[in-house]
């Protein structure tokens, strides 16, 4: 099994060139690609820009600007260059996604895996479109990626556990926790966490309960957390959140929903034994030590 090396990121945007410039860090070659050359141009410049760059001048060499899909293609089907995995990164828009993978895929054969960055479609919804499907999954950054955080990690029914675990350990090079999912659902962990707090921050507002600032000051003050819901959001991106949102609507009608019956069965099962919390030193988690 042989470690992913040379990495082709479709889309240099925003998600796009931080997860060019994490991959470079711990020493893999980048190839970036954009419809808009001028994206890519901006991109390595702001690479430039980066603390990183300062300490190590070189790893930003590892970024290369791609000529066109095609020509590149051309290069690797001649073993001119390698490339063992490209990251689809494109805006969060199904026909956008629909289109840039089927491209992909018939430019680039087995054994390059093809893997998208999508924050909340289904592998599912997508590998239809990817000439073999079973080198097909979802690898799912977090904003900002340049910090040390969690990759979601899923596969579909065809998806090769081999192409899995070599993600796997790709994120595992570049220090960030890999997260296998168990099975495939919209927004992953978090994304599907963090759409239910975000959807009720905005609906406070829009109820003129109150404002923004004193919703994330009331978010901020009870958990301790560094950032309230508006300021996430603005952290994240606002046309991200924008798109993410919309594709929950999507998202909210395919996911199966748990009765309420069954998740008060799930806490029953502490409660009943006398786990609830840390008052009890035990609960979902054990704070005996």
């Amino acid at each position: 099994m042989t470690p992913i090396e040379h990495v082709l990121i479709v889309g240099a945007g925003w998600v796009g060139r931080q997860t060019a410039a994490r991959l470079a860090r711990f020493g893999l070659s980048v190839w970036l690609a954009d419809r808009a050359p001028q994206v890519c141009r901006d991109a390595v410049e702001w690479m430039r820009q980066l603390p990183e760059y300062a300490a190590d001048p070189t790893w930003h060499q590892r970024v290369h600007i791609a000529p066109k899909l095609v020509d590149l293609a051309a290069e690797v089907h001649a073993g001119a260059l390698s490339v063992d995995l490209i990251i689809e990164s494109v805006p969060e828009q199904v026909s956008l996604k629909k289109r840039v993978l089927r491209e992909l895929s018939g430019l680039f054969p087995e054994p390059i895996i093809i893997a998208s960055n999508s924050s909340y479609f289904v592998p599912s919804m997508l590998s239809e479109f990817v000439a073999q499907p079973e080198r097909f999954a979802h690898l799912h950054f977090h904003v900002p990626v340049l910090e040390d955080s969690v990759v979601d990690i899923v596969g579909c029914a065809q998806t090769d556990p081999l192409v899995i675990e070599r993600l796997r350990q790709l994120a595992v090079r570049i220090e960030q926790h890999p997260l296998l999912l168990r099975r495939e659902h919209p927004g992953y962990i978090f994304n599907w966490l963090l759409q239910s707090v975000l959807r009720s921050a905005l609906e406070l507002v829009e109820l003129d309960v109150a404002d923004p600032v004193d919703i994330d000051k009331s978010w901020t003050s009870v958990t301790g957390m560094p950032l309230g819901p508006f300021g996430i959001m603005d952290r994240i991106g606002l046309d991200v959140i924008e798109q993410v949102l919309s594709n929950a609507r999507w998202a909210d009608a395919v996911a199966t929903e748990v009765p309420i019956e069954q998740l008060l069965k799930l806490l029953a099962k502490h409660t009943q034994a006398g786990e609830l919390g840390v008052k009890t030193k035990r609960g979902f988690y054990d704070y005996s030590s």
